[in-house]
């Protein structure tokens, strides 16, 4: 009896490993047409970074507070590296926020469409969210294993969050420029 159910968790893994990052793709123009919605500090990676998460103008225009994000909703998170003065110490603005720069350190895109994750198990299923990482050239970073994305945003799992760590807060907030 244990055979079947190690044969079939075997044959599940690998396609739950590739099957989102093959499906999503980063917009062309995500740069110059999508919402910027948030920024987001974080000293705690290595160098600091300043997050700018950006959202499509449809789903933008169409998401609805108390409700999950709309089929087509593209999130794209494209990390910085913060700005360093002579001494080695990063910079600050006046509101004591971190300074970025425009070199690109990473960049992820969650994407959902309807049907997608399937193929997850129940415990890593993100609704119809998948994921995917690009280096800051914007190629698709080949092999890349989305399993601690699923993980870490199955902490959002609620109709107001829509496994999303900003952009339903953002949307339930009325939507106002970033933070």
């Amino acid at each position: 009896m244990r055979a079947p159910v190690v044969l079939l968790t075997i044959a599940l893994a690998p396609a739950a490993a590739v099957a989102g990052p093959e499906k999503v793709e980063l917009p062309a123009d995500w740069k110059t047409r999508f919402v910027v919605y948030n920024e987001v500090e974080r000293p705690d990676r290595a160098p600091n970074q300043v997050r700018f998460m950006y959202v499509n103008p449809e789903a933008a225009a169409s998401a609805r507070a108390g409700a999950p994000a709309p089929a087509g909703t593209i999130l794209v998170m494209e990390d910085r590296i913060a700005a360093a003065g002579p001494d080695g110490k990063f910079l600050r603005d006046r509101n004591g926020r971190l300074v970025p720069t425009d070199r690109v350190a990473a960049v992820a895109v969650m994407e959902k469409r309807p049907g997608w994750g399937s193929e997850y198990p129940a415990a890593l299923r993100n609704g119809e969210w998948e994921y995917a990482s690009y280096a800051p050239d914007g190629s698709k970073r080949a092999g890349v294993n989305t399993q601690p994305c699923l993980q870490c945003h199955t902490s959002r799992r609620s109709p107001d969050r829509d496994y999303t760590f900003t952009f339903m807060q953002w949307v339930a907030d009325g939507k106002p420029g970033p933070r």
